[in-house]
């Protein structure tokens, strides 16, 4: 059978932190009951399209998953399984904020089938969580990571962020030093980007804030990833770093091509060989729930010249890099012959590496992945 991911999205937070565009929006009562209700609508509604696929990953993202109240979850995931054939060892996850989790929770995140918990951290310094907008501490993060442990799951993941304002160097090696002492799973490693219309980004705009400079920003990825791989975290995609087995297979599927369907305001589908997404607006959304044509916008259809960039500029993402001979037999294509001149370029500058059948980013290149990334396109 084809394997199919799924990505649930939660449109709700206590509070929204000042770096962040996501959709999301502080929850009532009844728009949460409301919500629950278009959402079920919407799995269901794909029953018969996907009676040929298995479900071998599902994340539930946000906002903050784990600000609804858990027999909502369980309602999405009985859903789920009513509706998908869920591989034995299918891998499920959700988001949760520190101060929104604890062990009874995640002790009926289990009973639901979740096996994975990613938790948003950030930082572990208390000035730095207080600039963003995060509504925890470093203590509570701590216990939360414990907590989880305790309820039976194990394969738990830490977002931390760096080059935010009045972060250093040292400053992220506390964190993850203490973060790696905890025994997680997985960390991801990501640097901020103010995105237009947030909190933070109408700051830098006034000089209230000021943004690290570049180098001083890869300075600091250059240690996190040193301190993170001398402890036995195995970089395996430019922000992604995992405890032997543990990378994440959803995220996996978006960087190999595989197809996901997204439910939900906000949500993304590759599907079928068509791009698609939901709107970002929670009214519209429930207002129109048996009518997804109305809500879901169409990107693209995939044709063959999209499909072979986006198999090299996601595949390039990940440190194992691309297969030249699955290239060619997936596309029909000698990939050494269609870019002859980009991969000269691109080697005479170590930017890639070139070892017998793959091609991958070398540590310059990750960099200025975006740079490689437009060679190609």
């Amino acid at each position: 059978m084809k394997k199919l991911g799924l990505y649930v999205h939660i449109p709700f937070c206590e509070r929204k932190c000042n770096y962040c565009d996501f959709y999301s929006l502080v929850k009532t009562s009844e728009i949460e009951d409301r919500y629950i209700d278009a959402l079920l609508f919407e799995i269901k509604s794909y029953s018969a399209k996907c009676k040929n696929y298995e479900v071998d990953s599902i994340f539930i993202g946000g906002g903050t998953p784990s600000y609804l109240k858990p027999e909502n979850i369980k309602l999405i995931m009985q859903e789920i399984n009513n509706t998908f054939l869920l591989s034995d060892d299918c891998e499920i996850t959700i988001e949760a904020n520190p101060n929104s989790i604890d062990k009874d929770k995640a002790l009926q995140y289990k009973s639901c089938g979740i096996n994975r918990i990613s938790l948003g951290i950030q930082s572990l310094d208390d000035n730095i969580l207080k600039a963003i907008g995060r509504l925890h501490n470093s203590d509570e993060a701590i216990e939360a990571i414990r907590a989880i442990r305790e309820a039976g799951i194990s394969n738990i993941n830490a977002d931390i962020m760096f080059g935010i304002p009045a972060q250093n160097v040292d400053n992220i090696i506390n964190t993850l030093s203490r973060i790696i002492k905890e025994d997680v799973k997985h960390i991801s490693f990501y640097s901020l980007k103010l995105e237009e219309g947030t909190p933070m980004f109408l700051m830098e705009e006034k000089g209230l804030i000021n943004i690290l400079d570049d180098d001083i920003e890869r300075e600091m990825y250059y240690a996190g990833r040193e301190c993170m791989e001398n402890d036995g975290y195995a970089q395996y995609e430019i922000s992604n770093f995992s405890k032997p087995n543990y990378e994440c297979r959803h995220n996996i599927k978006y960087w190999t091509g595989g197809e996901y369907i997204g439910f939900g305001p906000f949500a993304h589908s590759c599907f079928e060989d068509k791009r698609y997404n939901n709107i970002s607006d929670i009214n519209l959304y429930c207002e129109n729930f048996n009518n997804p044509e109305r809500y879901r916008q169409l990107n693209e259809v995939l044709n063959k010249e999209s499909k072979i960039f986006e198999y090299i500029m996601l595949g390039l993402r990940m440190n194992k890099g691309i297969s030249i001979n699955d290239f060619n037999n997936k596309f029909e294509i000698n990939f050494l012959e269609l870019y002859k001149n980009q991969m000269d370029k691109l080697l005479k500058n170590n930017l890639i590496i070139l070892d017998k059948d793959t091609v991958k980013l070398s540590k310059k290149g990750m960099d200025i992945s975006n740079y490689v990334f437009e060679e190609f396109l």
